[in-house]
C-alpha cells in the first residue's frame, strides 16, 4: 500500500514538473492540459486524476520549481562546515540556475507575477508561503551557526531571520532589474559585491 501512495505522489511530481515546463515558456496563459499531457506522456484525463484544475497544476508546479531551485542549493551548502563558505555556496547555487540562462530569470518573474495575482487565493499562498519560509529558515539557520562559531556578529535568531529576508530581497531584485535592463551588467559581480559587504560589514 505504501508503495503506491509514493508512486502516485511522484507522479503527481512529474506532471508538475512538466507543467512547469510549458509554463517557463509562455506563462499562465500558455498552460493547456493537452501541453502538459503531451510532455508528460499521459492520457488529458490522467492530469485530472491528480489535480482538480488548472490552478491547482499551476500552484503545484510553482511550489515544486521553488522547492528544486532551494534544495539542489542546501543540500551542496551542507558538505561545507564553515558557515562563511556555506552561505556563499548556498547564494552561488542559487543565483547560479539565473546566470546559466536568462530565461530562468524570466519563469522566475512569471512565477512571481502569477503570485502576486492570487495573493487571496489560500491554494496559491498558503504553500509556496511556506516554501518561502522555508528558504528564509535554511538561510537564518547558516547565519546562527556562524554566530554560535564566532564567525558572525548578530544579535539573536530574530536578527538573523531579518538578514535573511533582506539577502532574499536583494537576490530577487537583482535578478528583475537584470532582466529589465537585458542583461547590460554582470550579475554574478553585482552579488559577490553584495555578499562582500553583507559579510564584511553586517555579519564580522
Amino acid at each position: 500500500m505504501s508503495a503506491k501512495l509514493v508512486d502516485k505522489d511522484q507522479k503527481r511530481r512529474d506532471i508538475a514538473r512538466a507543467a512547469m515546463e510549458v509554463f517557463s515558456r509562455g506563462g499562465m496563459d500558455a498552460v493547456s492540459m493537452r501541453l502538459v499531457a503531451g510532455k508528460a506522456g499521459i492520457g488529458k484525463g490522467t492530469i485530472y486524476e491528480y489535480f482538480d484544475s488548472k490552478d491547482e497544476l499551476i500552484a503545484a508546479a510553482i511550489l515544486i520549481w521553488i522547492e528544486d531551485l532551494i534544495e539542489g542549493a542546501r543540500l551542496l551548502s551542507q558538505q561545507e562546515v564553515d558557515p562563511e563558505k556555506r552561505l556563499r555556496i548556498f547564494v552561488g547555487q542559487t543565483m547560479a540556475v539565473f546566470t546559466r540562462d536568462q530565461s530562468a530569470i524570466q519563469t522566475a518573474i512569471s512565477v512571481f507575477q502569477v503570485i502576486l495575482s492570487n495573493l487571496d487565493n489560500n491554494l496559491w499562498f498558503d504553500p509556496i508561503q511556506s516554501a518561502f519560509k522555508d528558504t528564509w529558515k535554511t538561510i537564518a539557520q547558516i547565519i546562527m551557526d556562524g554566530s554560535e562559531k564566532g564567525v558572525f556578529r548578530i544579535q539573536g535568531r530574530e536578527d538573523a531571520k531579518k538578514i535573511a529576508i533582506n539577502l532574499l530581497a536583494f537576490l530577487d531584485g537583482i535578478c528583475l532589474h537584470y532582466y529589465a535592463s537585458g542583461g547590460r551588467f554582470d550579475i554574478k559581480e553585482q552579488v559577490d559585491h553584495y555578499m562582500k559587504y553583507l559579510l564584511e560589514e553586517t555579519l564580522k
